[in-house]
């Protein structure tokens, strides 16, 4: 079962603290911690039909990146992480929340869902300072994948209900192989593009902002703001036990990299996690 580490939402204070008032939707929320599941080949069937009608991922890990999209600086996050999935029809997951696969074969999914959108304390650091918080929001998602052997093509287009009321359009592609029975090996790389709603909120500096940050005002347009390249191990200890590790390297483009709040346009991060399947 490959369980790839997030890609999406850092964690804020502000993030936490959202988390803790909705437990089941925040796990699930936009990518807070782990994406779907998979079953690599060679590995004991462990699908939803194989194993009953649900199908359940409890575990825990730890994930070092950027304390915010921008920064030159790290945080390190303890994080538990849950899965469950009815019949491959309704799910609960760590990348798009829950929702509802409404066309599903062999190579084609598509479907819809809701999750959570991360916010931003100015509190997290110093360099924010004046820029004021963003609201942690609601965030839907359309999504789409077609798979071809060990490649799967996808997209996912999500729009922000509160926060940035953003829109973000993310196209991706990704390569899995098995190198044994326990190992399999995987690969992705993504771009995501974004409105202005959402550029302007995380990226650009109002006048006002830039008078208590000190920082030079910035008008931020739309375009793709990154584009990122994740490699993940994973390791089919038994059965239901499994160990995965990811690493990942994002790099900020257009008005996302030229922003004042941006102290580093390359946001690496490093993940791990342990986990048990039943």
């Amino acid at each position: 079962m490959l369980v790839p580490l997030p890609t999406g939402p850092y964690f804020s204070r502000r993030n936490i603290r959202a988390i803790g008032t909705s437990v089941p939707l925040a796990l699930a929320g936009a990518g807070l911690i782990l994406a779907a599941t998979a079953t690599p080949a060679g590995a004991q069937d462990a699908s939803p039909a194989a194993r009953g009608d649900w199908n359940f991922v409890l575990g825990g890990g730890a994930f070092v990146r950027p304390s915010y999209e921008g920064s030159d600086k790290f945080s390190v996050s303890p994080l538990p992480f849950v899965s469950i999935n009815w019949r491959d029809r309704i799910f609960l997951d760590m990348e798009r929340g829950i929702g509802v696969n409404i066309v599903r074969t062999d190579a084609l999914r598509l479907g819809v869902s809701v999750g959570l959108a991360p916010g931003r304390d100015e509190d997290d650091e110093d360099h924010l300072r004046g820029l004021g918080d963003i609201d942690t929001a609601a965030r839907g998602h359309v999504f789409g994948s077609y798979s071809f052997g060990m490649v799967e093509v996808g997209l996912d287009v999500a729009k922000d209900f509160g926060g940035s009321e953003g829109v973000l359009v993310r196209p991706n592609v990704a390569v899995k192989v098995p190198l044994s029975e326990s190992w399999t090996l995987s690969s992705g790389i993504s771009a995501t593009w974004a409105n202005d709603d959402y550029m302007q909120t995380f990226f650009g500096v109002s006048s006002s902002q830039s008078r208590k940050s000190g920082l030079d005002r910035f008008d931020a347009e739309a375009g793709f703001k990154s584009v990122d390249f994740r490699v993940g191990l994973n390791w089919a200890i038994s059965e239901s036990w499994f160990a995965t590790a990811n690493v990942g390297v994002g790099v900020l483009l257009g008005d996302a990299a030229d922003s004042p709040i941006t102290e580093s346009e390359v946001q690496p991060s490093v993940g791990f996690g342990v986990g048990y399947r039943f």
